[in-house]
């Protein structure tokens, strides 16, 4: 009997060492998955880093180019607003400098014609009298003149 148990101890420490040995090939094999795995994540991180990078640099110069293209319409869009509120504010001084002008002048010819004084088109209106009544006096002097060459000879 004796035997029979130090054969049962024997299987059982065979056994044992049998199982010993499957869970230190497992132990090894997961560790050497562990470290398979955990260098294709550090791998892969690095390679996701690469591609951030690059597409970051892509991305903000693609940006940049938007930006660029954005600035250029808003500048001529900013001219031309300019341009036109310019536009009209020029139109709007000279009218009302011209409404002013028609103001002062109506002014000025109410009181000159309160105090008596001639306008500026009283003025002209003379002028142009004066002008007509020049032509009238010279008609006449040449009427005159020819009365005189016929008078003169016709006595002879």
């Amino acid at each position: 009997m004796n035997k029979r148990i130090i054969n049962q101890q024997n299987e059982s420490e065979e056994s044992s060492v049998e199982t010993q040995d499957k869970k230190n090939k497992q132990n090894q094999k997961t560790a050497l998955d562990f470290r398979k795995y955990t260098q294709q994540i550090w791998l892969a991180g690095l390679g996701a880093f690469s591609r951030a990078e690059e597409e970051g640099n892509k991305l903000f110069d693609s940006l940049v180019k938007v930006g660029e293209e954005l600035e250029a319409k808003t500048l001529g869009f900013a001219d031309q607003t300019v341009s036109k509120v310019t536009d009209k504010a020029l139109e709007s001084v000279y009218e009302t400098k011209d409404k002013v002008e028609k103001i002062l002048d109506q002014g000025v010819n109410t009181s000159l014609n309160r105090l008596g004084l001639a306008s500026n088109k009283d003025i002209q209106h003379l002028e142009q009298l004066i002008l007509s009544l020049h032509r009238k006096v010279d008609m006449l002097v040449e009427e005159n003149q020819a009365l005189q060459r016929q008078l003169s000879q016709s006595s002879q």
